[in-house]
């Protein structure tokens, strides 16, 4: 089923529109997605989310919310399925934003679908004639999204997230690794 018939698709708030200066009294604070805080394995680094200051209120369409699927325009274009943790984060106009509209799709499946090798072939094919290499939306638009049941949907989505899990305490692991091996090379530098 193409995607636009399953849901509402838009990019994200072009900040300059919207950024507080040095001479606007009443500024809203928001924490703000940003491209670094996109990992592309598929979810967001928390470590990585900037600061946005507007000059007024936002509407809610450029803020993130459960369910959400966030797809970065540019390279790598991963796809993120925001949880109930990562709502109310300013979208900027570098990511487009889908929402589903019916309950036949499970989003964190089709986020993963979007990730997978098929579409990030379809896109490179798409934006290999630009200078800057990037989706538009129509190209988001028209992709088909295999229909599989809402179970088959959940079996498959548990296995990425077990995954997405055990590649993180990988990444922790390593880094631990890293620090014991400099603290022992120090000490052993340290004692001669």
């Amino acid at each position: 089923m193409e995607l636009i018939n399953i849901s509402e698709m838009q990019t994200g708030l072009v900040l300059v529109r919207k950024r507080a200066d040095a001479k606007d009294q009443d500024t809203h604070k928001y924490r703000m997605l940003t491209l670094k805080s996109f990992e592309p394995q598929g979810w967001i680094n928390e470590g990585e989310i900037d600061m946005f200051f507007s000059k007024e209120k936002l509407e809610n369409k450029y803020l993130t919310n459960k369910g959400d699927i966030i797809i970065r325009l540019t390279t790598p274009y991963t796809a993120i399925c925001i949880n109930d943790k990562q709502e109310g984060l300013v979208i900027p106009s570098n990511f487009a934003i889908i929402r589903l509209k019916g309950q036949n799709f499970i989003p964190e499946f089709v986020a993963l679908f979007l990730n997978s090798e098929i579409i990030e072939k379809q896109f490179f094919k798409s934006s290999i004639s630009a200078t800057i290499p990037l989706i538009k939306i129509s190209h988001l638009r028209d992709i088909n999204i295999p229909e599989k049941t809402l179970d088959m949907q959940k079996k498959i989505v548990e296995l990425n997230q077990l995954q997405v899990k055990e590649k993180i305490l990988l990444s922790r692991l390593m880094e631990e690794k890293g620090k014991l091996a400099k603290a022992s090379i120090n000490k052993i530098i340290i004692e001669e």
